[in-house]
C-alpha cells in the first residue's frame, strides 16, 4: 500500500456522508481520503504514517466553506483605520486625527468599519467636521456594508465626482455634507481604490488568508471587481488564485459577459449589485424604511437590463449570481431567470441569488421551482437581527421577524450556502453556524447539522465542487478542521465559544492550536 501521510485517530468525526455519518479514524494519502472508519481499523496504519495524530476524543467535520468573500477589499481594509470599536463622534475625530501624524500629507486617510447606530449620535459625522481634525488629509471613511461613504472638503475637491451625481446627501444649504451613498459613493470607490497597487494588494490578502485558515476555511468564494468595488481586484485574484494557500474561487462582478469569456470563467455575477443594503436604506423594499417613509431603496438595474444579461449568460451556460437584498430586487432577478429559462429550458447552472434577505413565501417557491440556490449570511442577525439592532430600525419590527427565514428556505427545498460577507462581519464558520441556529427570531433558526452543512458540503454543492470537497469520503479532498467541541452536541448558545484546533487543506496542516494537547 506504501506510506500514509497523515492519520487522524480516536476522534469524532462527522463526515456529511449518509454512508459512516460518523467515524473515529480517518487515514489520508496523496491528498485525500484514503479510507476512514470505526473502531480499531486504523491500527493497522500506524506503523506507515508519517504523522499519526491521537485526536483523543476531538472532533473533526469537513474543511468550512466560505461563499461569499470580499477578499481583496477585507485585505486592503486590514490595512485601514478601523472605526468599528468607535462610540461617539469624538472618538471617531480624535482617530482619525491621530492618523494625520502617521500618513504625509496630501495622502488618503482611509477609515473602514463605521456604523453610525453603534455611536451615541446615532449618525454619520460630516465634511466640516472631518476637516477640523485632517485640514491637510483627504479623508474617506468607508460604512460598514460599503454602500455609504463620508468624505472632508479635501477629498470631494480632489475626487472631483459630478456635482448632480445621484447619492450626494446635502445639508439644509443644499451643499453636499460629504456622506455618499449609491452612485456618488461607488464613484468615489473606484477612483479610490484605482490608486492603490497590487503590492498592496498582496500584503491584505496573505493577512486575511492567514486569518482565514485560523478559523478553519479551506475554501472560499471571492466576490470581486464591479460598480461598488474595482476591476483590479478581480484581475489580482485572477491572476494569483493558483498561489493561495487555500482555494479560491473567482466569481467577477461584471455584465461583461464576453470579458469572463475570454479568461475562460465558468461563473459570473457574485455581488452583483441589483439593490443596496438595508444599514444604507438602498436595499429595494416593497414598502418605505420604517425610519425613513421618504424611501423604499432603489434598484440599481432595469428589468430589461437584467432580463438582457441573464440571458447571455444562458447562453453562454455560465453561473451567474447577483446581490438581491429586498423584496423589490429579489422579485427582479427571479423574473430575469424566468424570462431567461422561457428560453433555455432544462439547463442546471446552480444559478444563486446573493443574501436574499427579506424574501416572501412566493418567492422562496419561485426560486425553488426555477432551480436557484441561496448564498446567505447568517452572521447578519447575530449583529443586526436581534430586537432594538439595525433591522428594527430600519424596517421595524414586523419586517425585522421576516428577515433571513433560513428554516423556511430549507423546508421548502431550496439550498443554502453560508458566507460572511468578509468584511461586512468577520470570516469565521464558526459564529455563522452558531448563528444560523440561534436566530433571533426562533422559527427561523436552523439544526446544528443544517447550519454546519451551509459552510461545508453546501458550499461545495454551490460552485459544482461538490464531487470532491465538503464532506468525508474516501477520494475527496483531505480538507478537514479539528474542533475542540462536538457542534452537534455542545448547548446551542455555545457553538460560537467553539475553538479551531487545526486546519487541513488536502492533508497538509496549515494552521495547528494545542491538537495534540
Amino acid at each position: 500500500m506504501g506510506q500514509v501521510d497523515l492519520l487522524l485517530y480516536n476522534g469524532i468525526i462527522i463526515s456529511l456522508e449518509e454512508e459512516k455519518p460518523i467515524c473515529n479514524w480517518v487515514m489520508v494519502k496523496m491528498g485525500k481520503v484514503f479510507d476512514l472508519g470505526i473502531g480499531d481499523g486504523y491500527k493497522s496504519y500506524l506503523n506507515q504514517s508519517i504523522d499519526a495524530i491521537n485526536l483523543k476524543g476531538k472532533t473533526l467535520v469537513p474543511g468550512f466553506y466560505d461563499s461569499h468573500v470580499h477578499l481583496v477589499q477585507t485585505g486592503l481594509n486590514s490595512l485601514s483605520l478601523d472605526l468599528s470599536h468607535v462610540n461617539s463622534i469624538k472618538e471617531i475625530l480624535n482617530c482619525i486625527e491621530e492618523e494625520t501624524q502617521k500618513i504625509s500629507k496630501g495622502e488618503f486617510i482611509r477609515a473602514i468599519g463605521l456604523d453610525e447606530l453603534k455611536i451615541k449620535e446615532k449618525r454619520l459625522p460630516n465634511r466640516y467636521e472631518l476637516d477640523l481634525c485632517a485640514p491637510n488629509h483627504p479623508v474617506w471613511i468607508n460604512r460598514v456594508e460599503y454602500h455609504t461613504s463620508i468624505v472632508n472638503s479635501l477629498a470631494l475637491h480632489k475626487l472631483r465626482i459630478p456635482y448632480d451625481t445621484d447619492g450626494i446627501i446635502r445639508n439644509e444649504n443644499h451643499t453636499p455634507s460629504g456622506v455618499l451613498t449609491g452612485r456618488a459613493s461607488a464613484l468615489v470607490r473606484k477612483q479610490i481604490l484605482n490608486k492603490l497597487s497590487n503590492r498592496m494588494r498582496l500584503k491584505g490578502v496573505n493577512h486575511v488568508l492567514e486569518n482565514a485558515i485560523e478559523k478553519g476555511v479551506t475554501s472560499l468564494n471571492a466576490m470581486e471587481g464591479g460598480f461598488t468595488f474595482h476591476d483590479k481586484d478581480a484581475e489580482f485574484v485572477y491572476e494569483n488564485k493558483d498561489s493561495f494557500p487555500i482555494d479560491v474561487s473567482l466569481f467577477y462582478q461584471t455584465i461583461n459577459v464576453k470579458k469572463v469569456l475570454e479568461k475562460g470563467l465558468r461563473r459570473i455575477g457574485g455581488a452583483l449589485f441589483l439593490d443596496g443594503s438595508f444599514g444604507s436604506r438602498t436595499a429595494a423594499l416593497s414598502e418605505p424604511y420604517f425610519d425613513d417613509a421618504s424611501t423604499n431603496g432603489k434598484l440599481y438595474f432595469s428589468q430589461d437590463e437584467i432580463n438582457d444579461f441573464i440571458l447571455k449568460t444562458y447562453k453562454n451556460d455560465l453561473q451567474v449570481s447577483a446581490h438581491a437584498i429586498g423584496e423589490r430586487a429579489i422579485e427582479q432577478i427571479l423574473r430575469a431567470h424566468e424570462y431567461a429559462q422561457s428560453i433555455y429550458p432544462g439547463k442546471e447552472h446552480r444559478n444563486r441569488i446573493e443574501h436574499c434577505e427579506l424574501p416572501s413565501i412566493d418567492q422562496i417557491r419561485k426560486a425553488k421551482k426555477l432551480g436557484l440556490m441561496l448564498s446567505m449570511q447568517p452572521a447578519y442577525e447575530y449583529f443586526w437581527g436581534s430586537s432594538g439592532q439595525m433591522y428594527e430600525k430600519r424596517l421595524g419590527e414586523t419586517r425585522r421577524k421576516k428577515a433571513n427565514p433560513f428554516k423556511t428556505i430549507l423546508e421548502e427545498g431550496l439550498i443554502i450556502a453560508g458566507g460572511s460577507d468578509s468584511d461586512v462581519t468577520p470570516m469565521n464558520p464558526i459564529l455563522g453556524i452558531h448563528a444560523a441556529v440561534n436566530h433571533p427570531v426562533l422559527e427561523h433558526g436552523v439544526s446544528p447539522i443544517d447550519a454546519l452543512k451551509m459552510f461545508t458540503i453546501n458550499g461545495a454543492y454551490a460552485v459544482f465542487e461538490d464531487h470532491f470537497k465538503g464532506s468525508i469520503k474516501e477520494g475527496k479532498y483531505a480538507d478537514f478542521v479539528v474542533l475542540n467541541e462536538d457542534p452537534l452536541k455542545i448547548q446551542k448558545e455555545k457553538i460560537k465559544e467553539i475553538q479551531v484546533l487545526a486546519t487541513i487543506k488536502e492533508g497538509n496542516i496549515l494552521y495547528e492550536n494545542n491538537l495534540r494537547d
